[in-house]
């Protein structure tokens, strides 16, 4: 008896042991991550953009999960992120005052302060609308532009355009340079960022002096659109004045766009105005050089996206776990271009040679899996937009997603930890692609609090069987369990969890209990690897799925958007005009997009939702302000007479919700089905040194009225629910209801 009770006492002492040393593990490396995040996208020194953060990362995991002691662990932070921090401090009470300025002074005079701003988060993406950038220093291929765009183009297509405009430059600096551009945008124009495209169609500019430059183009048959306008890269500031756009009509050429060319009514006074995109210079009107008139429109080089940045001596001082404060300054300044005071060059090179021995794969490794967290934790913690609608522990979330990859066994482990991770973001467009899934040939449906099938591409399997357990597990936990993987709203992440009901990691079958006519039916049903996905479902009973656009009953006319492209559209546009009702369907997916067919439902100019991207300088999204925009459509040919009948569901989302949201304020349509995603906005992504990625939501994106879109999306104006009788008959109750509201009068 003796001997059993020191074997359990050994046995608890080895578990309490266990759980200290994981436990302690955990904090270290929160205690790194809050650093980590705080230096990487806050201190400006140049020292901090000289090293690889991927592998620092997965180095500083290694360094700090098995010091013992608190003071042990903030000598072992100094030594590692001193060398890239000019006047750290590690500290195990709050400094007052934080720091000696002295010490970060230089002898010399200057004037130029080394500060981060960000709009949105820069992430190293291409053809991405955020950017991140230390002011006052060069700016790699950062444009500005000034443009105007001509939406209807059908007078013009198979026509030469041209374009001239006086400009003056003002100063060159290093890497500075002036276009002129005049872009057609066809229909198959490539997904090109802005800079990409307009420098295919430009004109350079180098004069000091006022001098007119033009350039011209021919407008294709397939054009949609035209912009044109001045473009400025890097270290330059120029005048620009007096523009005209011309198309030649025989042998003359003729006046086509004459609002405000010479910029005498100002700026931004209508939607046909003049649009302006700052990316470090500051674009505005100068009455003191001009052309021509009364102004000129001035584009001066500032170094900065935005006016506010921190001042010198303004600090980061704040706890970051294990009784430890950090000090670390925001700003910096700038000798010849370089940030002072330099670091010491051999801790640097110390560091840099540890960095060079880190190897990076897509292997499983739990360090690197830890720099994973890490990483994307921190990107949340200071760039969401969203935590102010958001009820999440964001802090309790970091610890609880580093002991989660402590216990992973492989990568679909970690794919699930990550997931969860991004779950508490609540965020429809977050997503980790990392391990892909093996998925039923089904689709399904909660129907009468059933687990329904709607749809089947295995032959075991019929449409209204009631699945009531996978793999031995009731169906409805299954379903709850897959929801805490997914992001979004709650009505979103029901329909994603139905998505891909029953998919798992692993090859081979699933196990279901379907009930079918009150029969308890067994079958194995092969997982497979397919297009199928939580953002779409190819498996559908829709009986015009193959079709783009069919006329149901004389004046009805159905428009299956994950068909029906904008060739298809163009073909049938006169028929859509003139009939008496058009139902478009967007529950299967998109091809056409809704904005080719609203300016056919305007007679009068309208403007899209209101997008507001971050502005932050200072870290936990503190003094987080906005910069808000809009976008306008206007009036195509030929106006549609007919009703406008848009089935939706939650999987219209992101750009739907956009076409949605116009639909809604301005009255053009009549609504049937579900609510929309409740998700909006220009997605961002995180690359992982792992080679996962993770898929965000970079701005906030408010209604119309300036209220919540984010988890509410819109609401149908005839919602409907779904029965099992109907299932079982094989009947669309959403469509039956949307052809009944367009044989209405």
């Amino acid at each position: 008896m003796k001997l059993e009770k020191i074997i359990v006492a050994v046995i608890v002492l080895f578990l309490f042991t266990g759980c200290q040393n994981q436990s302690t593990k955990v904090k270290n490396i929160k205690t790194f991550a809050k650093l980590y995040g705080y230096v990487r996208w806050f201190h400006p020194s140049d020292e901090v953009q000289e090293i690889d953060w991927d592998k620092f990362a997965i180095l500083g995991v290694q360094k700090v999960e098995n010091v013992k002691s608190e003071s042990a662990l903030r000598d072992t932070l100094f030594k590692l992120f001193s060398p890239i921090v000019q006047g750290l401090k590690i500290s195990t009470e709050k400094s007052t005052p934080p720091i000696d300025l002295q010490s970060i002074i230089p002898f010399a005079p200057v004037n130029k302060v080394v500060a981060w701003q960000h709009y949105g988060i820069n992430t190293k993406q291409t053809s991405n609308i955020y950017k991140s950038i230390r002011t006052n220093k060069i700016l790699n291929d950062s444009y500005s532009y000034f443009y105007k765009n001509i939406l209807d183009v059908s007078i013009l297509r198979g026509k030469e355009v041209k374009l001239t405009g006086y400009f003056k430059n003002k100063s060159i600096g290093y890497q500075g340079k002036t276009s002129l551009f005049l872009v057609s945008i066809t229909k198959n124009e490539p997904s090109l960022n802005f800079s990409s495209l307009i420098s295919q169609h430009k004109v350079d500019i180098n004069p000091m002096d006022w001098s007119k430059f033009e350039m011209t183009t021919k407008i294709g048959y397939d054009s949609e659109y035209l912009v044109f306008g001045g473009a400025v890269k890097n270290n330059v500031s120029v005048l620009a004045d007096d523009f005209s756009l011309f198309v030649k009509e025989g042998d003359r050429w003729k006046v086509i766009d004459s609002f405000n060319m010479d910029f005498e009514q100002g700026l931004n006074t209508n939607i046909n105005d003049w649009q302006i995109t700052e990316n470090g210079h500051k674009i505005e009107l100068s009455e003191n050089e001009i052309h021509a008139g009364r102004f000129a429109l001035s584009v001066k080089y500032t170094g900065k996206l935005f006016e506010k940045y921190p001042d010198f001596g303004e600090v980061i001082n704040e706890p970051i776990g294990n009784n430890l404060y950090c000090i670390i300054p925001l700003a910096l300044y700038s000798i010849d271009n370089e940030t002072y005071p330099k670091s010491d060059i051999k801790s640097l090179n110390k560091l840099k040679k540890e960095l060079d021995g880190i190897n990076i794969s897509s292997d499983f490794n739990i360090h690197t899996n830890l720099a994973c967290v890490v990483i994307s934790w921190n990107v949340f913690q200071h760039f969401y937009p969203y935590f102010d609608v958001v009820e999440t522990n964001w802090e309790h979330v970091l610890s609880e997603i580093i002991e989660k990859t402590y216990s992973d066994k492989d990568n679909k482990d970690f794919t699930r930890t990550l997931s969860k991770m991004v779950a508490k973001l609540k965020d429809g467009h977050g997503f980790v692609y990392g391990e892909r899934m093996y998925h039923l040939p089904v689709r399904t449906a909660l129907v009468e609090d059933e687990i329904v099938i709607t749809a089947s591409d295995d032959p075991q399997l019929k449409t209204g069987d009631i699945i009531k357990k996978v793999n031995g597990v009731d169906a409805k936990k299954v379903l709850e369990d897959m929801k805490n993987y997914i992001s979004g709203s709650p009505h979103l992440k029901r329909f994603r969890a139905l998505n891909i009901f029953g998919s798992n990691y692993e090859s081979g079958t699933t196990n279901l209990m379907v009930e079918r006519d009150g029969e308890k039916i067994l079958c194995d049903i092969q997982n497979k690897r397919s297009i199928k996905s939580i953002f779409y479902n190819p498996i559908n009973n829709n009986p015009y799925q193959y079709d783009d656009i069919k006329e149901l009953e004389s004046g009805v006319y159905y428009v299956n958007l994950s068909k029906c492209n904008p060739e298809n559209f163009e073909g049938k546009i006169e028929n859509l005009a003139n009939a008496k009702s058009v139902i478009y369907d967007y529950r299967w997916g998109v091809k056409l997009s809704l904005l080719e067919v609203i300016p056919h439902l305007i007679k009068t100019p309208v403007n899209s939702a209101w997008w507001n991207v971050p502005k932050i300088i200072y870290p936990d999204r503190k003094g987080m302000e906005f910069s808000e925009s809009n976008w306008p459509l206007n009036p195509q040919k030929p106006y549609f007479y007919s009703k406008s009948i848009i089935i939706t569901a939650p999987n219209v989302v992101s750009s739907g919700e956009t076409e949605m949201g116009i639909i809604d304020q301005y009255d053009l349509g009549v609504t049937v089905g579900d609510t929309t995603a409740g998700c909006n906005g220009n997605v961002n992504f995180i690359n992982l040194p792992n080679g996962f990625q993770i898929m965000w939501t970079g701005m906030k994106v408010l209604k119309h009225d300036k209220t919540q879109l984010h988890l509410i999306g819109y609401h149908p104006d005839y919602p409907i629910q779904r029965t099992l009788l109907g299932i079982k008959k094989g009947k669309d109750e959403v469509l039956e209801k949307a052809i009944e509201i367009a044989k209405m009068n």
